[in-house]
């Protein structure tokens, strides 16, 4: 590990630690609450089965959008990446950390259309994320009086929208003009770079593909609608006084900021996002916010780490035949 990226990662532990130490020093949590959810087997049953539905929804929007690419990974090989991706994300800094491993893992199952296989999964991401954004802009205008007595959610809020302004206009002009004369000198001007041509050759690609970009959408929205009721959920055993439209608005906004590549999980970052948002809320008990969010998270490292499984069986690559037959090697 190179000094500079020893010095991030030394900084990043160090801010994480801190938020750690606030949440427990400020008493954000209420670990008697937490210990009664936690131990009560119908929660955890409605956890394991809404994480189970977001990851199923994650492999058929991935197997959809590598359709377009002609990648021939399988939905259960898919299932096994976002099942390997998050236990990685449990163990490594910010939410993203997962999605280089299944970049190597996709890249050995596809050694001839590496940089497609590596493009679907990442696009993939980006629209899972996209769609939590537009969650979080389209649920704001429903509490805009939140706004003006919080400079900082005002900003986020901002941002939120601007980004979702941008991709809708982005994708209006992709489908609408993708065809363009110019759009096809731009990528083949794009030749000289390799790396780049193969980016803009895998969006390409999906012109054309409005139904299956929309398919992708509506599977995100499935995922995120099951998180928001699992957050329903525990936060009436927790004896939240919300109904599930204020989740719609705290759940996006919350996974938003916790994708800060500080802590695995968004530790830290999670429990100070949810007690704010509750505070906003007018809760005279914001700390069932950090308390509901530590819940959350317990859960998800609980059944991320049943990917442990699936990393273990899981092999790099399957044997490759070369053009006279023979077998070259395995991973």
């Amino acid at each position: 590990m190179k000094t500079r990226e020893r010095v991030k990662f030394g900084a990043k532990l160090i801010v994480g630690g801190l938020l750690v130490a606030y949440v427990l020093h400020s008493r954000m949590i209420d670990f008697d609450a937490l210990k009664t959810v936690l131990l009560s087997p119908r929660n955890l049953g409605f956890a394991g089965f809404f994480f189970t539905l977001s990851a199923i929804c994650c492999a058929l929007r991935w197997h959809l959008l590598s359709r377009v690419q002609r990648l021939s990974l399988s939905r259960l090989t898919m299932f096994e990446l976002i099942m390997i991706g998050n236990f990685f994300n449990t163990f490594m800094p910010g939410s993203v950390g997962g999605d280089v491993i299944k970049a190597w893992y996709v890249a050995g199952r596809e050694p001839s259309r590496k940089m497609r296989a590596v493009f679907t999964m990442f696009l993939d991401r980006v629209v899972g994320l996209a769609v939590v954004v537009f969650y979080a802009a389209f649920t704001l205008l429903f509490y805009l009086d939140w706004l003006p007595a919080h400079p900082e959610l005002r900003l986020l809020a901002i941002a939120i929208w601007g980004f979702t302004a941008v991709c809708w206009i982005g994708g209006t002009v992709f489908f609408l003009a993708g065809r363009a004369r110019w759009i096809e000198s731009l990528a083949a001007r794009l030749k000289r770079w390799p790396w780049l041509h193969g980016l803009a050759d895998g969006t390409l690609a999906y012109r054309g593909q409005a139904r299956v970009v929309c398919q992708s959408l509506l599977l995100s929205a499935i995922s995120i609608f099951g998180m928001n009721l699992l957050y329903k959920v525990q936060g009436d055993l927790l004896g939240v006084p919300l109904d599930l439209a204020h989740y719609f608005v705290i759940v996006p906004v919350t996974m938003v900021v916790s994708a800060i590549p500080i802590l695995p999980g968004g530790i830290g970052v999670g429990q100070v996002a949810f007690y704010k948002l509750f505070q906003w809320c007018g809760m005279a008990n914001p700390e069932q916010g950090a308390t509901l969010c530590t819940v959350m998270q317990i859960y998800t490292i609980l059944f991320n780490c049943t990917g442990a499984f699936f990393y273990l069986k899981f092999k790099r690559q399957p044997l490759l035949v070369n053009t006279e037959g023979l077998a070259v090697g395995t991973a």
